[in-house]
């Protein structure tokens, strides 16, 4: 078994040397000198720990894929479309609801990314015992090792459902070829790893590298999975969990949340984003393409972004990231999320451009801008899980279980407020069934460009209803992706999910 461990950990070595030539850590996560992953030192110190570990966040970031994944989520939807070029070709079976195991996408960045981050936080878990380290420090890695582990199980079952459950590198232990667990299997796996690390993460206000693991992390990354699990009964506990570490808070200005200068790393008053991907406006690093899509052709300002002038150094691609008509019209006329949403702008010649008479499905979000974006390059972070999210959900999770409350209308309201439009009374929710759309509605209006449409109308019933109006052909099975093809080609043990 030593000697497996000893492969195991020089191929990590090796992979680890090709990540620092081809890509490069959050700015909060810095790798250490090369030295630092000989074979004989890479788990024998701290730092070589801690470079093994941040090996593992490296692909816990979706990295320059961000856009896609923000796509894939909103394109299958009421919300978005893609027209124009190569990523139109990529969308389009993603659009019309006829992809298959071989579609672009399902393999890279949302299997095969995720399971690297899985195997490299294995590997720290399964040799970390033998290291002479502190044991505090110790403790510390290995919550952060296994709450990536199940953040990532988490990301991959929104598109697939359970995939096999990797524990360990050592090949003796469990084989290469994994078969599925039961869905049970996956659920109880998941919910007692996280509660277990967020017990021994450092709380929000302790931890000084932004982006690493926090307790705040461990409970809004359980909050998500219980959601889309439907386990209602269970979300009131991990919510509170999480709003009794007295450290996030809504953002006082929706739209200037997502500015750079806002960004947790350059304004700790900003306490609203949980969990993010963190994004560099430079290349050989992550970086948020999603804008260079999204501008209108010959774009330059607009009147409700005052903020922001595009300049000829950014990239403006011909392809077109746009919202869908019946998606902006559902907003309150002086609903502050809307503000981000561009209906006419101002082109290069100078004249006003009116994008609903344009075409149809034709607005759109410039929800991420930086001014300093060079080329494709823009450094804007992408929130994956916010504070908002987390009150959102424990309405909901309330109203599934008792209907509606008071004290779930007042969460929606934290919501309301802050986007300047009125706010509920009890009374004017109506019934469980009636608050259920509302909440979905607020949903959509507080998270759109955020990639959370497609869970939020799967966990609703709604994914393939509104398909269909659409005018699109469905299926059952829709409501997940199949396994790819060269993974299950790959794997034998690895059964194609029913349908595919």
């Amino acid at each position: 078994m030593d000697d497996m461990k000893n492969k195991i950990v020089k191929q990590i070595v090796g992979t680890l040397l090709l990540l620092m030539a081809i890509v490069s850590c959050e700015d909060q996560l810095e790798l250490y000198p090369v030295a630092e992953f000989a074979p004989a030192n890479a788990l024998q110190n701290e730092d070589g720990i801690e470079a093994l570990l941040f090996s593992a966040y490296n692909n816990y970031t979706p990295g320059s894929g961000v856009r896609t994944e923000i796509l894939i989520n909103e394109v299958t939807t009421d919300m978005g479309r893609v027209r124009i070029g190569a990523v139109e070709r990529e969308m389009k079976p993603f659009m019309d609801f006829n992809w298959d195991a071989s579609t672009n996408h399902l393999e890279g960045l949302l299997w095969s990314r995720p399971y690297t981050a899985i195997r490299n936080a294995n590997t720290l878990l399964d040799n970390i015992d033998d290291s002479a380290v502190d044991e505090d420090f110790k403790k510390m890695v290995v919550a952060e090792a296994r709450f990536i582990r199940a953040y990532e199980y988490v990301f991959m079952y929104k598109y697939f459902g359970p995939v096999p459950l990797r524990t360990t590198s050592d090949l003796t232990i469990q084989p290469k070829e994994l078969g599925l667990p039961t869905e049970q299997e996956f659920l109880d796996f998941v919910e007692t790893e996280l509660n277990a690390v967020a017990r021994d993460l450092l709380a929000p206000s302790e931890q000084t590298q932004v982006g690493r693991a926090t307790k705040g992390h461990a409970y809004a990354t359980l909050t998500k999975f219980l959601m889309n699990t439907k386990q209602w009964s269970k979300v009131p506990d991990a919510t509170q969990a999480l709003m009794d570490l007295n450290y996030y808070e809504l953002f006082p200005d929706y739209r200037a949340a997502f500015f750079v200068e806002n960004e947790p790393q350059t304004n700790p008053a900003n306490k609203e984003m949980i969990v993010t991907w963190s994004l560099r406006n430079e290349s050989g690093g992550y970086n948020n393409d999603y804008q260079n899509g999204a501008f209108p052709p010959g774009f330059r300002t607009a009147d409700n972004i005052p903020e922001f002038e595009w300049t000829t150094s950014m990239a403006n691609w011909p392809t077109q990231f746009s919202l869908r008509d019946g998606f902006v019209d559902s907003f309150d006329p002086n609903d502050a999320r809307k503000q981000a949403i561009v209906e006419t702008y101002y082109n290069a010649g100078g004249n006003l451009v009116n994008l609903r008479t344009a075409n149809t499905d034709n607005s759109r979000s410039l929800k991420y801008f930086d001014n300093n974006q060079t080329g494709n390059f823009s450094g804007c972070d992408i929130p994956y899980i916010r504070y908002a999210d987390i009150l959102l959900c424990r309405a909901e999770a309330l109203n599934e279980l008792n209907g509606p409350t008071q004290e779930a209308v007042n969460l929606i309201n934290e919501i309301r407020n802050r986007a300047g439009v009125t706010p509920y009374s009890l009374a004017d929710v109506g019934d469980q069934n009636n608050f259920r759309d509302l909440i979905l509605d607020e949903r959509g209006w507080e998270f759109f460009s955020e990639g959370k449409r497609r869970e939020d109308l799967i966990r609703h019933g709604k994914f393939l209803e509104y398909a269909e109006e659409r005018g699109l052909t469905t299926s059952p099975e829709q409501v997940y992706f199949p396994y790819p093809l060269a993974e299950v080609d790959a794997n034998p043990a690895l059964d194609q999910r029913e349908g595919y």
